[in-house]
Formats: C-alpha cells, sequence, structure tokens
C-alpha cells in the first residue's frame, strides 16, 4: 500500500522568500509542522516556521478524508 496523501503533503515542498533579504528558500511542509527554524542561505538570517492555526498539520488529513469520502459515493 502506498503513502498516505497526508504523508506525501509533508514531503512537500514549499517556497518561501527570506523575510529579510528576500531570497527564495525551499522548506518542507513537515519544517512548518514542527515550526523548525531555517537558515537563510544568502543573509543567513534565522527564520521561524510558524503555524499559528496548525493548518500545514491538518491538511493533508482533510484531503485524506475528501478523497475517501468521495470514493465512498462512487464505489456503492
Amino acid at each position: 500500500m502506498g503513502e498516505s496523501l497526508a504523508t506525501q503533503f509533508l514531503k512537500a515542498d514549499l517556497e518561501i522568500a527570506c523575510t529579510q533579504c528576500g531570497y527564495p528558500m525551499w522548506i518542507r511542509y513537515s519544517e512548518v509542522v514542527v515550526q523548525a527554524t531555517v537558515t537563510c542561505p544568502c543573509c543567513f538570517l534565522q527564520v521561524l516556521l510558524v503555524d499559528d492555526t496548525g493548518s500545514a498539520q491538518n491538511a493533508g488529513e482533510v484531503v485524506d478524508q475528501q478523497i475517501a469520502q468521495a470514493l465512498k459515493g462512487l464505489l456503492r
């Protein structure tokens, strides 16, 4: 059996810009979930990834639930 969509989502990349110099950085959604600190490769600013609403953590689960619900309707 393959990975769940929630797991695939957490492994997905996201591009953000450094808050100080604007340099683009690639991070993983899993880093947002654990609210990691990443370093800008250009200006070396420590950027704290904050997910105040928990949306990154919950997004994969919501997608899994919606697909399961859609498939349930198709397989009746």
